[in-house]
């Protein structure tokens, strides 16, 4: 039985990416986040779905997200982009493509992992030297979690409660993971994830992942097979 486009299955938690079409701006001024985050609350309540976190930058977007109901990845991200990019032209009197090609979506396990890709998310602005502190960002989760703000688009997430039992300290807790550098091999994983399509987690969820839904594991070079020199 051939796979499917994108993995589908009962409580997948996907890491979601997308960038500007040619990477121009998308998100211009701060109307333009705004209405991409109030888009992702109205989407919600259509299309269920748990949101762990999020990062918004000018040419492009991080979401961690699990569907919850019928709606699989796929058409929940069609109807985000197709409901953004709607507006976008409306706005900016424009037409034409927004987003580059297809989002990526690669799982990610469910655990450390988990947190791992969620630190990676949020310190996007510290890497691109936006900021030189994640809380002076603000479109992404990171101060729900870093600073206890509430974030009415964010569902809870078991393995960042499980960093300490008291509030205070979880965020003293992550403020300082997200503050600190991700080791390079952590780092090199998650961008190869982001890029390839591929699962991010540990080698033996991987397999067993890749065995239950038909996954190709493969990664292939961009473009058309080269042909076999002739003797």
């Amino acid at each position: 039985m051939p796979r499917p486009l994108r993995p589908i299955d009962a409580g997948l938690v996907y890491h979601v990416i997308n960038r500007g079409n040619n990477r121009q701006k998308v998100f211009r001024k701060r109307a333009d986040f705004a209405a991409f985050l109030d888009a992702l609350a109205e989407l919600k309540e259509r299309k269920p779905f748990e949101l762990y976190g999020y990062c918004l930058l000018n040419n492009h977007f991080h979401l961690l997200l699990k569907p919850t109901g019928d709606a699989s990845i796929s058409r929940i991200m069609q109807s985000l982009l197709v409901s953004h990019t709607q507006r976008y032209h409306r706005h900016y009197q424009s037409g034409g493509h927004v987003w580059q090609g297809r989002f990526k979506s690669p799982i990610i396990q469910a655990d450390e992992h988990l947190l791992t890709v969620l630190r990676y998310i949020e310190a996007n602005p510290l890497r691109a030297r936006i900021v030189r502190r994640a809380e002076d960002y603000p479109w992404s989760s990171y101060r729900a979690h870093g600073m206890g703000e509430a974030d009415p688009l964010l569902d809870p997430l078991i393995n960042y409660q499980e960093l300490a039992r008291r509030a205070g300290d979880r965020q003293r807790k992550w403020a300082d993971k997200v503050h600190a550098p991700l080791a390079e091999a952590q780092l090199a994983a998650i961008r190869r994830s982001s890029a390839s399509g591929l699962p991010y987690g540990g080698q033996a969820w991987v397999k067993r992942l890749a065995k239950r839904l038909d996954l190709d594991l493969t990664i292939r070079p961009r473009g058309r097979p080269r042909k076999s020199a002739e003797k």
